[in-house]
């Protein structure tokens, strides 16, 4: 992109000189700048204020300091999804009762949501979780307080025993961002979950940045009434007078305040319990009858109506008061060590490195103080600061590596300290100005925002020699040949102004083409508009930052440096002189080579159509497809599902032998498991039927591999019915599509109105996929049925006796799982009193028989008095979509594997099965995500293409010639193709960008080329055959050397080397690989469409054959 002057246009000496430097992009506005250069320019304000435009640039680097001080770190772009969660947790409901109680009013409340597209359930025994999910672009905020209306709406339908919802939106910055297990070789699990919730918790709430705490795993505290079944049918105690004794009892009661002459001291009465030895004490009245004689609470018999003589017993009469802890469910273990796990969470706006680093500072603290002892360790399971450190560290160094490497080509062509100097001057300070845009707009640092930057290289070192050359060909600075220039100061600087007002125009109107092209994507909305707008907007900043310093800085410095009398001397070195004196010889080459080309045009241009047309077309099909590249978080993720009554001891017994086979591998460096449930924060979640391990690997592990190796080590356990699925760490917090699978690469979702079918279906489906797909591994996303135990009353005898559904139901959960009346104070915390029926008193279904209900009249009858008791099957979960039940099947790509495979095998293994009638197929959200991904691509690519060839249209006022550069365009997408085949990239989200990108890049070189045609074939009034041959070699060097320097921005990028490189190596490997073979094409095959193209619309050329078609002369005038 260079521009001529005035003087240098008209002087006919202009095509005989051996090399041009002036690059010229803009034809229309140029030759306006012919006629008129003394308009308003802002880089000869520039030059002229030379001391305004330093300090406006200090100002850049003071700004651009504090905001990169400022703004916030993170992984990923701060993203709000479409996407609305319910959680409600409803004590006691069974899944089948709170679809009907909550699941279903909620769902029907919720789908009069303004946008809401689906409505996914979960309802799990006492949980009931809801997600609402929207188009993406909505206004999520709105959607929030439209869902919370509409609950509170329901909530009178509700039962009144579900707890208050939470009601959320899913936003990454709320997950953890740094955890860590507690383990100790003295320290039982009760006392390091109390350590860490008592001593650890307190200390880390109040460093900065810290929103929140969660302790999870380990086991706490509990007061155990442990009651014997035998003894309380022998004393007549009922279940419901024991939990109210224990709530009356405990409490405190303020009398108020007593007004005396000397002193006015305030009134209580204790009732709380400060032991447990005190709950040992608690005393009832009852009969002195037999068994079934009746009993009252001690605080509520005061009758004196009773002929039946009374007496007093006390709760260790009956109960063993043990002051331990709960029954533990659920297990943590680090390296099979019994473990507690903390969790941090960042508020929203705070920089995730310095709150990690602040924990940690905090932590070393309290381990020199002696708060943490010696002998306790603290692992860290999770440090998003450490991978974040890692890939933005990655990215600058690739940011940083291509600067350098673009100007040492910028010495090679120009050599010349002072001008490379000056150009790489323009790169830091473009990059902080970009900075201060990211800052005004609330833009965060990340791995995208900073690719964006390290983009942004390229085409800010291509303005500054855009504007350098025209200043410095106007002084007679030329490579290779004349280092200084024989102009005065002041000469030098009036010079400077001339250029540089020649060449502002334009280059401001070039780089639109590379705005326009990005244009698109803020428009078209969706994930990717979610995920890549900080990307876009950052290389958008980049384009508007280098121009701002390519028409202020670059002018203002050479118009000063290049007037100095000194020089360094480099360009006579050996090296520099050799590297011009065999260019001169190449360009020579090139030209007599190109007069050949243009001879044979036809054949030239059909050859390059078949070979790179025809080879795109057959490379691209073949080429996989994703969504976004799989990241290497170094972390491996094990999900282990057992058969439906697996007792938890044989689920302990499986994952210890998991453990040793994942710890003997010479690459794991930890094992956090998680053994009955899941741990998630503050979360927990208990389930036999279920086990998960992380597992952390050393630095430089092939995870892939290692997933790989270790299943098959899995494989030899010969597990009958137990799945263990190992799969890459997943980037946390990262959501690529609707589907409601978490942590799944592809979906396949059922759906039918009969459960029984439904689950036949699933099971039919699951097992096909399990033996024919290879290129993924699958598992349920529920539970299967599991057994029940169902307790149908005899209504007529219940109503009878006075009894009612929650009176049977309240006694049988006390009885078996507990009931929490009340709680003791320890210290700073409540310890839980738990009322249940000792463990061996009920181990199966028959004695649930003997537990004792009491009427209205205090009369004691059994439960198999009133009810019979029989078993039965009962869902684990239940999954709706759209009020419709589902079966939904998650799956994990294998090594190597693509989601365009994974998606083929599916669909190869639904034409050959026959579902039950009733049952659909649902569209796969990963499969429909990755469909509108690809089909972006033409609607990018197109609306991108369009843009560029309105901007240039205008420019030229013409309509053939820019015509002629947006063959450049498929050029460079062939290079694309080829350098995604060779490499084995898919085509995603990032290569989508990349090729968009590409189109706004490439056509810069057609223009260089293409400009200077017209400009020699105007002044000279030559053919534009002979002006072609004579600009293509004048244009050989910037076009190479513009070529370069952007691609060698860009080198580093493609490589991907090191952590969280994957996202932006796509993207590098299709910009590096286009522009390299689209430029090579481009100094050949564009000469060749130029006069093509302008022979085939040029009237003359159709004379004689419209003159054979009978068309009179006069037509023609």
């Amino acid at each position: 992109m260079l521009g001529l002057s005035t003087q240098q246009r008209h002087s006919p000496q202009v095509g005989s000189r051996p090399r041009r430097w002036l690059l010229s992009t803009q034809h229309s506005l140029l030759y306006m700048q012919q006629t008129n250069t003394t308009g308003f320019s802002i880089s000869a304000v520039s030059i002229r204020q030379h001391i305004g435009t330093l300090m406006l640039t200090l100002a850049v680097i003071v700004m651009g300091v504090f905001f990169i001080l400022k703004l916030p770190v993170d992984l990923l772009p701060s993203i709000t999804y479409p996407r609305i969660g319910i959680n409600i947790t409803a004590p006691g409901i069974s899944p089948e009762v709170a679809i009907d109680e909550v699941t279903r009013p909620l769902e029907e409340a919720f789908a009069a949501t303004e946008g809401v597209v689906q409505i996914f359930s979960q309802t799990r025994e006492g949980q009931i979780n809801l997600n609402l999910f929207f188009q993406p672009g909505g206004n999520i905020d709105q959607a929030l307080n439209d869902a919370t209306a509409a609950f509170n709406r329901a909530r009178s339908n509700l039962p009144d025993t579900i707890e208050e919802p939470r009601i959320f939106k899913v936003d990454p910055s709320q997950l953890p961002v740094y955890e860590f297990a507690l383990t100790s070789p003295k320290l039982e699990a009760v006392q390091l979950r109390v350590f860490a919730e008592e001593e650890l918790a307190r200390e880390l709430s109040v460093v900065a940045g810290v929103a929140g705490v969660d302790v999870s795993g380990g086991v706490q505290e509990e007061v155990n009434v442990n009651i014997d079944l035998d003894r309380l049918q022998a004393l007549g105690v009922g279940l419901t007078d024991i939990l109210d004794e224990l709530q009356n009892r405990n409490q405190d009661i303020s009398g108020g305040r007593i007004f005396g002459q000397n002193s006015e001291p305030l009134t209580r009465t204790v009732g709380r319990f400060q032991t447990a030895d005190e709950i040992r004490d608690l005393s009832f009245e009852v009969s002195s009858a037999a068994s079934n004689s009746s009993s009252s609470s001690a605080s509520t018999s005061t009758s004196t109506s009773t002929q039946t003589p009374s007496r007093r017993v006390y709760l260790r009469d009956f109960a063993s008061v043990i002051d331990g802890t709960e029954n533990q469910r659920l297990f943590a273990f680090l390296n099979k060590q019994p473990a507690v796990k903390v969790s941090i969470q960042k508020q929203p706006d705070a920089n995730t490195i310095n709150v990690v680093d602040g924990v940690k500072k905090r932590l070393d603290e309290l381990r020199r103080s002696g708060v943490i002892p010696q002998e306790m360790t603290l692992t860290a399971t999770l440090d998003e600061s450490r991978f974040i450190s890692n890939s933005i560290s990655n990215v600058t160094s690739s940011g940083l590596i291509g600067a350098g490497l673009a100007a040492l080509a910028v010495l090679l062509f120009l050599g010349s300290l002072r001008q490379t100097f000056i150009i790489v001057m323009a790169i830091p300070l473009a990059t902080l100005a970009a900075i201060i845009f990211m800052g005004l707009f609330g833009l965060s640092i990340n791995v995208f925002s900073l690719g964006g930057l390290a983009l942004g290289v390229g085409i800010v070192v291509d303005n500054s020699i855009v504007m350098l050359e025209n200043i410095a060909e106007g002084a007679g600075v030329t490579p290779g040949k004349d280092s200084k220039s024989r102009l005065n100061q002041q000469e030098m600087i009036n010079q400077a102004q001339k250029s540089s007002s020649e060449v502002e125009s334009a280059l401001i109107a070039s780089t639109s083409t590379n705005l326009v092209a990005v244009l698109p994507f803020l428009l078209i909305g969706g994930f990717i508009s979610l995920l890549f707008n900080e990307l876009i907007l950052t290389i958008t900043f980049s384009v508007a930052a280098s121009i701002l310093i390519a028409v202020t800085v670059v002018p203002m410095l050479t118009s000063r440096m290049l007037a100095w009398r000194f020089s360094s001397g480099i360009g006579k070195f050996w090296f520099l002189r050799e590297f011009n004196y065999r260019f001169e010889g190449a360009t020579k080459g090139y030209g007599g080579f190109l007069n050949q080309v243009l001879r044979y045009r036809l054949l030239a241009v059909g050859l390059a159509v078949v070979l790179f047309g025809g080879g795109s077309l057959w490379m691209a099909p073949q080429i996989p497809q994703e969504i976004l590249p799989r990241i290497n978080t170094g972390q491996a993720n094990l999900n282990a599902q057992f058969p439906p009554g697996t007792p938890l001891e044989t689920n302990r017994k499986v994952m210890t032998a998991v453990d040793d086979i994942l710890a003997k591998q010479p690459e794991t460096e930890y094992v956090f498991s998680t053994v009955g449930g899941a741990l998630f924060g503050s979360n927990t979640s208990e389930n036999p039927l279920r086990s998960s391990s992380t597992i952390t690997l050393k630095a430089g592990t092939d995870v892939e591999a290692y997933v790989e190796k270790v299943t098959k080590e899995f494989n030899k356990l010969n597990l009958a019915g137990i799945r263990l699925r190992l799969a890459p760490g997943q980037v946390r917090g990262l959501i690529l599509s609707n589907s409601p699978v978490r942590g799944a690469d592809i979906d396949v979702i059922l759906q039918g109105n009969d459960e029984r079918s439904l689950q036949q279906a699933g099971q039919q489906v699951l097992s096909a996929l399990e033996e024919k797909v290879q290129a993924a591994r699958f598992r349920p996303d529920a539970d299967a049925r599991q057994p029940e135990i169902q307790i149908r009353p005899d209504w007529e005898r219940v109503a009878a006796l006075g009894l009612t559904t929650t009176d049977i139901g309240n006694t049988i959960q006390t009885a078996i799982e507990g009931s929490t009346p009340t709680q003791l104070q320890r210290g700073n915390r409540l310890v839980d009193v738990r009322v249940q029926l000792d463990e061996e008193s009920i181990t199966n279904s028959s004695q649930l028989e003997r537990i004792p209900l009491f009427t209205d009249g205090n009369r004691q009858v059994r439960l198999s008095d009133v009810a019979q008791i029989v078993e039965g099957q009962a869902p684990g979960e239940i999954q709706r979509i759209n009020q419709r039940q589902v079966f939904l099947i998650a799956g994990n790509l294998s090594e190597g594997a693509s989601l365009s495979d994974a998606i083929s095998q599916v669909n190869q293994v639904f034409s050959n099965l026959k579902l039950p009638q009733g049952v659909t197929v649902l569209p796969s959200a990963a499969v429909e995500s990755n469909r509108q991904l690809q089909g972006s691509l033409g609607l990018l690519g197109g609306l991108a293409a369009f843009l560029v060839f309105v901007v240039m249209a205008v420019q030229y006022n013409s309509l053939i010639d820019p015509l002629v550069i947006m063959f450049t365009i498929p050029l460079a997408l062939a290079g694309g193709i080829f350098g995604l085949y060779i490499t084995k990239t898919a085509i995603g989200a990032t290569v989508i960008v990349g090729a968009v990108l590409l189109v706004g890049i490439v056509v810069n070189n057609a223009i260089i080329m293409v400009e200077l045609a017209n400009q020699l074939r105007e002044q000279k009034g030559i053919n534009r055959r002979t002006a072609i041959l004579e600009a293509a070699p004048q244009r050989l060097r910037p076009v190479l050397m513009t070529t370069i320097t952007t691609v060698l921005g860009m080198f580093p990028l493609a490589l991907g080397i090191g952590e969280g490189s994957e996202f932006l190596q796509p993207l590098g490997v299709v910009v590096f690989s286009g522009l390299s073979l689209a430029t090579v094409l481009t100094l050949f095959i564009i000469p060749c469409f130029y006069v093509m193209l302008h022979d085939f619309f040029n009237l003359r050329s159709w004379k004689p054959i419209l003159f054979r078609l009978g068309v009179p002369k006069k037509f023609f005038g």
